[in-house]
């Protein structure tokens, strides 16, 4: 081989630049696309939330939403889906996420083997479902009620609070598909009251209206409601009504509530356990990612928050969608515990990839 061909062959310190140029800019490709990795492990996974069918559900699910998002993944808009289908669809696989779950209030509604192919996390909310039964203020006054059974021992009560004209009470409760209307119904069967109430099963927001006038006219009316809830707001117990005592479903202790504002007595009981407010998600789900799961075990998100929210929702007529830049306004004043929740999220994706 000639000399001038070996030289030909031999790089220049030019060209060995350009090579260890390449070289290094390969590795900050390579660490860049793994930091990112790092920041958004969800990035490139389509999640499914459902979204349950009542206000209070709203805000908790932008939420979650934001948080998911932050993580890289590519969420869509939740469904608004009544509960048994909810459960049944995380069963499925249809949902991949529910954050409205009220237990212990919901678990007649979970479908068979419901437990082999979901998770229900500890409580975003402890003890925030509080729900019960309220009469107008004037009318606990003028005839004594503390109790249900009150107006139905007192004849003058039971016919000031019977406005269909078959001698029954009328209690504005809840529609079918909701946790409260099989509660109702299951005390009414229990303490044989239903030939003596009238469950109106309508829509919520149609019974709402319908005892909102009844009181607003001066005359009486027995319904059923729950906080965290915008209707806490338009009727507040202690002012135009009271909370007033139930038999309740289940034999426990549990059922008497201490310290309830606008309660006929202390304690009270509310013929409902109070519920925690729960993310239940479907497993395989779950199993491919990790960072979601670690998330939805950490979240927590105050009662009075999600009140505030849905009375500004009834108030200002809101849409869901416009309800999403409250949550994120509510992520960035809560910044440094939320850092901390993605931080734990993104490490735990980063453990799972190194198993």
């Amino acid at each position: 081989m000639s000399a001038l061909f070996r030289s030909r062959l031999r790089p220049t310190p030019l060209k060995g630049l350009m090579t260890a140029l390449c070289a290094g800019a390969f590795l900050a490709l390579g660490a860049g696309a793994a930091q990112a990795a790092q920041q958004e492990p969800g990035k490139g996974t389509t999640v499914q939330p459902g979204v349950a069918t009542w206000s209070s559900a709203v805000p908790v699910s932008w939420v979650y939403v934001e948080l998911l998002e932050r993580l890289g993944y590519d969420v869509q808009t939740p469904t608004s889906l009544s509960n048994p289908v909810a459960y049944l669809a995380l069963r499925e696989g249809d949902i991949d996420y529910f954050p409205n779950g009220w237990f212990p209030l919901h678990n007649p509604q979970l479908p068979e083997n419901f437990e082999e192919s979901a998770t229900v996390f500890d409580p975003l909310c402890p003890n925030c479902g509080v729900q019960g039964y309220l009469i107008d203020k004037a009318s606990a006054e003028e005839y004594g009620i503390e109790s249900i059974g009150d107006i139905l021992e007192n004849e003058e009560a039971r016919q000031a609070f019977n406005h269909g004209g078959d001698d029954r009470i009328e209690l504005y409760g809840c529609p079918p598909g909701w946790g409260c209307h099989e509660g109702i119904n299951e005390m009414l069967s229990k303490f044989e009251m239903a030939d003596e109430i009238h469950h109106v099963q309508a829509g919520y927001a149609a019974n709402f209206a319908e005892a909102l006038s009844q009181i607003q006219n001066d005359k009486s009316a027995l319904y059923y409601t729950w906080a965290p809830s915008a209707w806490i707001q338009k009727l507040k117990p202690g002012e135009e009504v009271v909370w007033i005592n139930a038999p309740g479903i289940v034999s426990s202790e549990d059922e008497r509530a201490s310290g309830v504002p606008g309660a006929v007595t202390d304690p009270i009981e509310m013929g409902f356990v109070a519920a925690d407010i729960q993310v239940a998600a479907n497993k395989s789900f779950l199993k491919n990612n990790p960072a979601a799961r670690k998330l939805f075990s950490q979240v927590e998100i105050p009662l009075d928050w999600i009140s505030k929210i849905d009375a500004k929702k009834s108030d200002e007529d809101l849409t869901d969608q416009e309800i999403r830049p409250l949550a994120e306004q509510w992520i960035e004043e809560n910044s440094e515990k939320v850092s901390t929740w993605l931080e734990r999220a993104r490490v735990a994706a980063t453990q799972a990839a190194e198993k």
